[in-house]
């Protein structure tokens, strides 16, 4: 293969897309318990149960979790879950999805559990550790097959229209960089080539923020992520996420989240 042919090779696949899915935790291990109310999190939740006798719950809509059924929970939708009888196996996968999975209106997804999908499921070792490391290399990427495949069957029409402006996209992206830094609105500003109060007026417009609470989200979501490794300490977590201590951390944690990270992070032992 010439070089001009690799040059169109390589641009034409940048074509293609790719919603970077990005795979926090796989397990499948017996639920003894299943308990709580309106549990918001910034990420995908897929869930599928041996047996029944779990529901979750989304306003006025009960879905109950049944061998059959594989349920998919868009991010910040805020869920109360219960185990009324029994003691099923459940299978559990959490991850971010770039857009458009990562603007969704709230709503419980229910899909047919297929032949292949079960296989796939039961491919993850069971009562693995909470990381991703436990599953083998093949397990993990039939998962993520599981995960592609299921987004796949999402309406486009229950996409939320979100166009932001390229600049301010590539500003958004600075702020991201910055997640363990403090940055300040001027800093942002000058970043955008604006003033402050025309960059305020702007993130305002576009996302119904302002740019310092885009950042307290963003690191936020990163401190969810973060949690979910066993080995960081809350502390850890607190400063690779720009808190200047865990108590601030934990404040600010249980504004957005509604528990505290100690409480967030028990509900995935």
């Amino acid at each position: 293969m010439d070089r001009n042919t690799c040059f169109v090779y390589y641009f034409t696949m940048q074509l293609y897309y790719d919603p970077n899915i990005r795979i926090l935790i796989i397990n499948r291990k017996p639920l003894p318990s299943w308990h709580s109310d309106d549990f918001r999190v910034s990420f995908w939740r897929l869930y599928w149960n041996s047996k029944p006798g779990a529901l979750i719950r989304y306003r006025q809509e009960t879905v109950e979790l049944t061998p059959d059924r594989i349920v998919l929970v868009p991010p910040n939708t805020p869920i109360s879950q219960r185990l009324t009888y029994g003691a099923p196996q459940q299978f559990f996968a959490h991850f971010f999805a770039d857009a458009p999975f990562d603007h969704l209106n709230p709503k419980i997804y229910v899909f047919k559990a297929e032949p292949h999908m079960l296989k796939t499921i039961k491919s993850v070792p069971l009562d693995a550790t909470e990381s991703i490391s436990a599953c083998t290399t093949g397990a993990t990427l039939l998962v993520r097959g599981l995960i592609n495949s299921l987004l796949a069957r999402i309406p486009e029409a229950d996409f939320k229209s979100l166009h932001i402006p390229a600049q301010l996209a590539e500003n958004m992206a600075f702020i991201e960089t910055h997640i363990r830094q403090a940055v300040s609105n001027r800093e942002i500003a000058r970043h955008l080539g604006l003033s402050v109060n025309t960059m305020l007026r702007r993130y305002q417009r576009e996302l119904g923020m302002s740019p310092q609470k885009y950042l307290r989200q963003r690191r936020i979501e990163r401190a969810c992520a973060l949690l979910h490794d066993p080995q960081r300490s809350i502390k850890q977590v607190a400063e690779e996420t720009g808190f200047c201590d865990r108590y601030y951390f934990t404040r600010m944690f249980k504004k957005l989240q509604g528990v505290t990270p100690r409480q967030y992070r028990l509900r995935f032992e």
